[in-house]
Formats: structure tokens, C-alpha cells, sequence
């Protein structure tokens, strides 16, 4: 591992920072964010890192203070504020008392913080203080993990780290881990870093620069020892599969999981050679159950994955039956260690979900489950690198991470639960369900798109105007990351439906809600040539491109046995058409009547079928003289013309967006057309 500091990147920070939050403060952001950005060290809010300092109190007093960082902050993008302050004096005086409550440490720790408003110092904060470094760094590096996850882990620690490295057995994090190293410490010679074994590593130094280095050289002292002894089987890898296998088996996953919990999920594969070719150990299913890497994964990944039964996945029935079958006994087994814990403890808890995060599929890899595809994700990454710490353990002499019980502990200890409050996955109606949208990059279809979002969905946006597309997509993801991907699609190719439906399920497992919206408008007296053909080729995109869009998200629904919603934007048009409008009305009309043959076709299966009747909605449609064309075949000037209605209003692609969101959660509704017009009698439906 090689160092990443650059002299001219530090003083970057230190004319940014240092002017309001001083120059120590400066650098602890800068070699924070050097480790929180090296997911060899840490992940997703792993680790924790200190930096001693002055400050000058309301009072004029000047003030010892340990800048911590707060919990729930990311040392990837930690900023000054994610740094709560406390008076060292009493945290040093906190490591002398032999016992204290979680309670009371947290309350002691937020009492001897300058800002109240700061965010709650990190669990580990007693530790920061009592160590007599100016920095300090810990993380949970995959390397050194490799070497303390086995048996005989602290002889291994002596080879690798040197006699000077301070081996601590596995102890509780928080006060506890903070009162066994101050018995453990030895003043001279003091020791280069502290070993917590099945947890991780603490470095120290006098500056940023001397306590990151330090850091760099352990872990490297561990990586080259784990590269010496691993084995060729370690080292194995196999191609990755295809991604329409894993597109095709993670709905099936996702809604034997939603069936069975009464929850909505998101899915996402985790499909990397290396993932493939741990999925594929012999072993599997015993050395995943040992337990997590270090404590800290449990709550995001619990304390093992499930392993899929091999089944062929086109035999559909007999593989929704073994998955239901082994989340059952997954959920068993979880309630079992559940009651364990509790009885071993002497506790009262209340039982978190028995759910798992990660499914190991062999041969595909791991599918990362959560309420988010956020959450899904974090599991996966936190997966991959255990991954790579068994396989290295397991070459070295034997994969053993903490106890169960010990797991225990900390995924029912209230701080580690308080991380997950904070990264919560959002709420709204429809929060964990996905939707697809057709004709996505602009007028109804955006409309649309932004208003499912604001309802908690997670969206996949499809248009044939790939630059147009690439442009909103990029716009949606900056306000809403994780749960927005798109894909081009002409709804008149079936390869690029097929296409579109199996990226949806890839990215985030499934397909819940489908808004059939894209569509043409185009003119012309049937009767005469060019009006038949404008009709025949309304009918490829109004009515068949419909049809083409309908039928592929309704097999994945089928397969996915949860029920969904295929929502069809029609027009006023099928019940009251305008002159010389043909082609435009006449696919329309049939659409409606598509829609309703699904409502009747899918009804046993709950999966429902709905249309919007939308009418006179200022989008690209209106373009290229349409709007004006319209408005003289009525006899009115454009601005009459859309706001011809009974309520003398204009009906706005919002509008029209509202109603598609109320129709994706209208449980009691299939074959219903709503009409978003402002009102118009003569195409009231009948």
C-alpha cells in the first residue's frame, strides 16, 4: 500500500480550512479523507480518527480539546464540522473510572463538548483521549483483518507487526476497549500501534502526515505477509456471468424476499470475478456462517449471508419454492441466535428483522438486498471485502472472526443501531418499489419521472433521445443519488424494451410500477394516403409500442410473484376525437382497451392496469405547428385552445404526474381510465 500524502494537497487544506478551523484541524481532514476514500482501510463510516488541540472558550480560557469525529460521519468526505470537540481534561479523567454505562458515556462525552451542537462524539472517543498522540487513526483494513481473523492470531500479529505492535484480545468497543488498554499500556518503550484483535488497527503520531505513514507501513507489513503465504486455490477467479442471468434471477430473489417479510426491497448483483469465484467455494456455506470480518458489518450485512440452493435458474416454480424455503430457515436461524444472545446476556431486546442482506448465489455471485438501493449497496461493498479477508485467512491457517455472541453485542448495541438511523432509506408511498418510465426525457413523462421520485421510488428513465436523456438523468441523480438510472429505448424495438426491462432489474432488482407514456402525435384524414400512413405508423408507437413495453414488464412481474401496476398514458382522444386526428385517436382508443385486457388478464395475479386520459398538456407533441394545426381545426387561438375546459385552466404535465403517482398506489384499482382535462363532457368515458 503506498502512501497517498502530497505536500502540495496539504497545504490545499490548510489555506482552506485552517484560516476558521486551524491548522490541525485542517490536516486531521485532510489525512481523514485519505483513509476514508481507500475502501482497503475502511467503508462506509468505518474507522475513527482524533486530533489534540487548543481552543479559546467564550470565557478567554484556553482549552485542551480532542477533535473526534462524530458519529455517523464518512472519513471519505468528513468536513471541520464533522469533528465534535471535547474538553480532554475529563475524557482522560473518564478512562480512570472502572465501570460506566453506555449511557453514561455517551453523556459524559456530549457534557465536555464546546459546541452542544456538534454532532455526538465517536464511541471510540474515551480511547482517542487516553492514547498521548496529538493524531490518531483506526481503521478496519483488509490486510490486517486477513492476519488477526485466525486462530493464533496474536503469535501472527508478533511475526508480522514486531513485539513493539500492542496485541489487545477482542474486547467490546467503546468504554470497555478504552479501559482495557489503558491496563494494557506500557509507557516505555511505547508501542508503535495498538493490534485490537477481529477489529482492527490504531496509529499514532505527532502529526497527520506521521500517524497516516505510520498507518500505511502496518498495513503494508500485513498485505505483503497475506501475499506470501496465500495459495494458488486463493487466488483463483472465474469469468463473471452474464448480466441478463442476474437481471433474470434477482426479481425472482427480490419477491420471494418482499412475500415472505411484507416489505419492498431493492436488489443489486455483486457479480466480479473474484465474487464469483468465493460463491463457488465448496465450503461456502460453512465459512460464511463463522461470522463478519470485524463487528462493526453486522449491522449492515447481519451476521452471515444466505447461501442460494443450486437450482437451474429456468426452472422458475422449483426455484421461487427452494428460495422461499431457504429464507425461512434463514429466518429461523436468525430468531434462534436472537434468543441465544438475549438468554446469554440476561437482556430484553427487541428482535431487529430476520432478514438477509447478502444472498450468495454460486456462480452469480452475491445479490445485496436492502431498503435502498443505498443500502444494497453499502452491503455489497462491505461483502466483497469480507470476501477477500476469508479467502486470505482461510489460506493463511483458518478463517475466525469474532463469536457469535460477540456479533451480538454490537448489532443490538443502541450507538451501532444509531448509525443506521442516520442513513436511513427514506420513506414516502412508494419507497422500496421501482418504476420504469417510457418516454422519460421530457413533457409528462419527466413530469412523471420527478413525481415518482418525490413518492420514494426508485426510477429507471427510458427514451429514444439518448442526449436528451443522458442530460435529465444526470440533472435527477444530483438530487436523487442511488435511485435514478436510465437506459435508451425505442419502445418500437422489442430488443430495446428487452433491454431496457433487464438494466431495470439489474440495477435495482426488479420491476413494481410501469408508466407506458411515450408516444407520437401525428394528423391526417384516414382516408386519404398520407393519413393512412401516418395511422400505420401511429400504430407502431401509440398501440404496438404499448403492447411491446407491457408484455416484458408483465413477465418479469409474473416471475417476480409480487403483484405491480402497468399504468398507460391514453388521451382524451379515445373517447372524443378531434378532426382530421385519426391517426393519433384511433391507436388511443385501442390502447384503452389494451389496458383493460390486462386488467382483466393479470387482475388474479395482482398486478393492475390503468390509463391516464390526459388532453391538450403542452409538451414536444405540441410541437412543429401541432399546437397551431389543433387550435384552427377547433377554431380558437392556442391559448383558448388549452384552456378549453370546464374549469378554464390549463392542464399541466404535473397534473397529469399526480395522477400516475395516485394510480401507482391505488391498491383497489385496475381497468380504471382517469381523466386529467380540466374537464371535457364529450370525452367523459362511457
Amino acid at each position: 500500500m503506498e502512501s497517498r500524502y502530497r505536500s502540495a494537497d496539504a497545504q490545499r487544506y490548510i489555506d482552506t480550512y485552517a484560516p476558521r478551523h486551524g491548522e490541525d484541524l485542517a490536516l486531521r481532514v485532510y489525512t481523514s479523507r485519505l483513509l476514508g476514500q481507500d475502501p482497503a482501510l475502511v467503508l462506509h463510516g468505518g474507522g475513527n480518527t482524533s486530533v489534540k488541540s487548543r481552543v479559546t472558550e467564550i470565557t478567554g480560557d484556553v482549552t485542551e480539546v480532542l477533535y473526534v469525529k462524530g458519529s455517523g460521519w464518512d472519513l471519505a468526505t468528513i468536513e471541520p464540522r464533522g469533528f465534535p470537540a471535547c474538553r480532554l481534561a475529563h475524557l482522560r479523567r473518564c478512562c480512570e473510572v472502572q465501570t460506566m454505562t453506555d449511557e453514561q458515556m455517551v453523556a459524559e462525552l456530549r457534557g465536555q463538548m464546546i459546541d452542544p451542537s456538534s454532532p455526538t462524539p465517536s464511541v471510540e472517543a474515551l480511547l482517542h483521549a487516553f492514547l498521548p498522540a496529538r493524531f490518531i487513526d483506526h481503521t478496519h483494513a483488509d490486510a490486517v483483518l486477513s492476519v488477526i481473523d485466525q486462530p493464533g492470531s496474536e503469535a501472527i500479529c508478533r511475526e508480522v507487526f514486531g513485539d513493539r505492535a500492542l496485541f489487545v484480545p477482542y474486547v467490546m468497543p467503546g468504554f470497555a476497549l478504552a479501559r482495557r488498554i489503558a491496563d494494557c499500556w506500557r509507557p516505555s518503550p511505547e508501542p508503535t500501534c495498538v493490534i485490537l484483535d477481529k477489529h482492527g488497527i490504531f496509529t499514532w503520531g505527532q502529526t497527520a502526515l506521521e500517524s497516516y505513514e505510520r498507518m500505511i507501513a502496518n498495513v503494508t507489513r500485513a498485505e505483503r505477509y497475506v501475499e506470501e503465504q496465500r495459495t494458488e486455490y486463493s487466488r483463483r477467479t472465474l469469468s463473471g456471468p452474464s448480466s441478463e442471468l442476474s437481471a433474470r434471477v434477482a426479481p425472482i430473489a427480490r419477491g420471494a424476499l418482499g412475500r415472505l417479510s411484507n416489505q419492498s426491497w431493492i436488489a443489486s448483483f455483486r457479480s466480479t470475478p473474484a465474487m464469483v469465484a468465493f460463491s463457488d467455494r465448496d465450503d461456502l456455506a460453512r465459512v460464511t456462517g463463522l461470522g463478519c470480518a470485524t463487528p462493526d458489518h453486522v449491522i449492515r450485512t447481519k451476521p452471515w449471508p444466505l447461501v442460494v440452493p443450486q437450482v437451474n435458474p429456468d426452472d422458475v416454480p422449483r426455484l421461487t419454492a427452494a428460495l422461499e424455503g431457504a429464507l425461512r430457515e434463514y429466518a429461523a436461524r436468525y430468531d434462534a441466535y436472537f434468543q441465544r444472545g438475549s438468554r446469554a446476556r440476561s437482556v430484553t431486546r427487541q428482535e431487529l428483522d430476520p432478514w438477509p442482506r447478502i444472498m450468495l448465489w454460486p456462480g452469480l455471485g452475491a445479490l445485496a438486498l436492502g431498503r435502498s438501493r443505498r443500502e444494497a449497496e453499502v452491503a455489497a461493498d462491505i461483502y466483497e471485502h469480507t470476501t477477500s479477508i476469508i479467502e486470505a485467512a482461510t489460506a493463511l491457517g483458518g478463517y475466525e472472526p469474532v463469536s457469535e455472541l460477540d456479533l451480538f453485542d454490537v448489532e443490538y448495541w443502541s450507538l451501532e443501531q444509531a448509525k443506521l438511523k442516520k442513513t436511513s432509506a427514506g420513506d414516502g408511498p412508494l419507497a422500496g418499489k421501482v418504476a420504469l418510465v417510457t418516454g422519460a426525457a421530457s413533457g409528462i413523462g419527466l413530469a412523471t419521472v420527478r413525481a415518482l421520485l418525490s413518492a420514494g421510488a426508485h426510477v429507471a428513465l427510458c427514451d429514444r433521445n439518448a442526449e436528451t436523456l443522458e442530460a435529465r438523468a444526470t440533472e435527477l441523480t444530483k438530487a436523487h443519488p442511488d435511485r435514478v438510472t436510465h437506459r435508451r429505448c425505442d419502445v418500437t424495438s422489442a430488443a430495446d424494451v428487452a433491454d431496457a426491462v433487464a438494466h431495470t432489474c439489474a440495477w435495482f432488482g426488479g420491476l413494481d410500477v410501469v408508466v407506458s407514456n411515450a408516444g407520437t402525435a401525428s394528423g391526417g384524414a384516414l382516408h386519404t394516403k398520407a393519413g393512412d400512413a401516418a395511422f400505420r405508423a401511429s400504430l407502431e408507437v401509440n398501440l404496438l409500442g404499448h403492447q411491446t413495453v407491457a408484455r416484458r414488464a408483465a413477465e418479469v412481474m409474473l416471475e417476480q410473484g409480487s403483484g405491480g401496476v402497468l399504468l398507460f398514458n391514453a388521451s382524451k382522444s379515445a373517447f372524443n376525437q378531434g378532426p382530421d386526428f385519426g391517426p393519433y385517436a384511433v391507436p388511443k382508443a385501442a390502447l384503452v382497451s389494451l389496458m383493460r385486457q390486462y386488467a382483466v388478464d393479470l387482475g388474479p395475479r395482482k398486478i393492475r392496469a390503468n390509463a391516464v386520459n390526459a388532453d391538450r398538456v403542452r409538451t414536444e407533441l405540441f410541437g412543429a405547428g401541432m399546437a397551431e394545426a389543433r387550435a384552427k381545426a377547433r377554431g380558437v387561438s392556442v391559448e383558448q385552445y388549452f384552456q378549453s375546459n370546464l374549469l378554464g385552466r390549463e392542464t399541466t404535465a404535473a397534473d397529469v404526474a399526480r395522477a400516475f403517482v395516485y394510480l401507482a398506489t391505488a391498491e383497489a384499482t385496475t381497468g380504471c381510465v382517469l381523466t386529467v382535462d380540466g374537464g371535457n363532457a364529450a370525452a367523459f368515458p362511457r
